[in-house]
């Protein structure tokens, strides 16, 4: 998630370095979950194998049964990263898997401090993808101004090196008050924060809530490309001159499927935009019908 200006974590205690470390709930339980049939659909190909590949899969959750599967995510029971503006407590009650997808979403609520609870889950320690290949998550947004939700990759040496000497890779961010401008960012030394290597998706879909999209990040030496639904949007690259700090992305990195309250990237809260679930809560909600990490083999 983009840093701000001059911001300085709280007690050193951010998502980058706490995301699936001792995180509580891992059991979570099932519930019933809103959105248009979800039958699992190829990752586009927004680049083709090379001659003599081919793409293999090598990890990928469905989310079957009723619960997160506890080989794969950590969910995270703590507070939101204040130096981002955080206004929600990230609460396991707010992860639930049923019917074949994952929910992460977000309510108001009172919780040390905090006046909303809202979902994330972290591979940290149970799963790491790369270097390189191509992740792929299919996604279902609803409607919440100040809600934002992100699929971000950090280095698995975050917690010896720091960030952004790790390397973090937004694989995609969106802001549900924009949700024609999702985007994509690369975090590195000398680039992060507020100026990553980034890029904002531009159409031909005017919204991304309300309909199921596929998001993809093809990760090869040196090169990262961002797609929505097969259509390439972003690329970013090692000889790029804002990158002469350093390029951390050729090593393994973990998962992090986040949603945000009142972040900087969500911006102001109207809890007038959110559905009420079935409690009659205003509920803010992103489903994730799966998530594919590939790798290319010969073929």
């Amino acid at each position: 998630m983009p840093r701000p200006p001059s911001a300085a974590p709280i007690s050193g205690l951010t998502r980058r370095t706490l995301l699936g470390v001792g995180a509580a709930g891992l059991a979570v339980g099932a519930s019933s979950l809103i959105g248009a049939p979800a039958a699992l659909a190829q990752a586009p190909t927004a680049a083709a194998a090379p001659p003599g590949k081919a793409w293999r899969t090598v990890w990928e959750d469905r989310f079957l049964g009723d619960r997160i599967d506890p080989t794969n995510w950590a969910v995270y029971d703590g507070p939101g990263q204040t130096d981002l503006r955080d206004q929600q407590w990230n609460d396991p009650s707010m992860v639930n898997v049923a019917g074949g997808r994952l929910a992460l979403t977000a309510q108001p609520a009172s919780k040390n401090g905090f006046s909303y609870i809202a979902g994330t889950i972290s591979s940290k320690g149970r799963r790491q993808v790369g270097p390189h290949g191509r992740l792929t998550t299919r996604q279902f947004l609803h409607p919440g101004y100040g809600v934002s939700v992100g699929v971000c990759l950090f280095g698995m040496n975050i917690d010896s090196v720091g960030w952004p000497a790790a390397g973090e890779i937004d694989a995609t961010e969106i802001a549900l008050s924009r949700p024609g401008s999702p985007f994509g960012s690369a975090h590195g030394p000398g680039y992060s924060g507020d100026s990553p290597i980034s890029g904002t998706y531009s159409g031909p879909l005017s919204s991304l809530v309300g309909r199921w999209v596929t998001h993809t990040l093809e990760w090869e030496p040196g090169v990262l490309r961002w797609a929505i639904d097969g259509a390439v949007y972003h690329e970013a690259r090692a000889t790029d001159p804002r990158a002469v700090g350093g390029w951390p992305f050729d090593a393994p990195f973990f998962v992090v499927l986040t949603m945000t309250v009142g972040s900087y990237l969500g911006g102001a809260i109207d809890t007038r935009t959110w559905p009420k679930g079935a409690s009659g809560v205003k509920t803010a909600r992103a489903e994730f019908d799966f998530i594919r990490f590939e790798q290319l083999v010969d073929a």
